[in-house]
């Protein structure tokens, strides 16, 4: 009982209970750094359990994307009192026995989806999903001091050289109040992971036209970082016609 009151006692004391988070959290890191490779040979319902520790952290943590084996996706919406079925889409990378995938796109996807799968090379792409799985690409970013997740709309892929490379590409609007942490956060995503795809751009729509930022080059990330508001990014010489 004694030992219960002094941990228990412990615990309220701030000073404490800050040392002993910042050791776990260092403990933590230092097991996942050295058995990653371990963890990753792993199947993916067992690597889902130290993927939820990860996430145990305070701090915005790297995970492994998991390649998604199936998906469940609406193919019929409301309108009023009326049922449609949703247009549907070729060379997702999940799709229907007849090669289709449904997904009510808005005016800017669409013209996205339309000039990146007509790029040389293309292959097929992913639309990210829009909530926390591990098949979902969360890029962390933060506002009023609190971290958050945006999370990308789009993958796409396409072979080049014989090799198979990804896109990034994210319908950026530009009228909400995060606009710009969320720039931000994909801005230091791209500086962080640039290696890891061929493109990483932010697209938004400024005066009726559509207007792309690349996000790998360093004088743009730097804008970002010292920008006031995302409108002036995409209306100034860093941004170029997306097309």
């Amino acid at each position: 009982m004694e030992a219960r009151v002094t941990v228990a006692g412990m615990g309220l004391v701030m000073e404490v209970q800050d040392y002993f988070d910042g050791e776990a959290d260092r403990l933590a890191k230092a097991w996942l750094a050295e058995y990653t490779p371990q963890i990753k040979s792993l199947k993916d319902e067992r690597k889902e359990a130290y993927r939820q520790i990860v996430e145990m952290s305070t701090e915005p943590q790297d995970v492994d994307l998991v390649r998604p084996a199936n998906k469940f996706e609406m193919t019929r919406v409301r309108e009023g009192e009326k049922e449609a079925d949703l247009p549907v889409w070729k060379h997702h990378l999940l799709c229907d026995e007849s090669g289709n995938y449904p997904a009510l796109l808005n005016h800017w996807e669409t013209k996205v989806f339309e000039i990146e799968t007509k790029r040389e090379g293309f292959a097929f792409w992913y639309r990210n999903p829009q909530y926390t799985g591990q098949s979902s690409l969360g890029i962390a970013y933060v506002e009023a001091e609190q971290y958050k997740i945006v999370r990308p709309d789009f993958l796409f892929f396409a072979e080049q050289d014989g090799k198979m490379v990804v896109d990034l590409v994210d319908p950026h609007s530009l009228h909400l109040a995060d606009a710009l942490p969320k720039l931000e956060g994909l801005a230091l995503y791209a500086e962080h992971h640039s290696n890891a795809y061929r493109r990483i751009e932010s697209v938004a729509e400024v005066k009726g036209k559509l207007r792309a930022l690349d996000l790998k080059r360093l004088d743009v990330q730097d804008a970002i970082a010292n920008a006031e508001n995302a409108e002036t990014l995409f209306s100034s010489g860093l941004a170029d016609d997306y097309q």
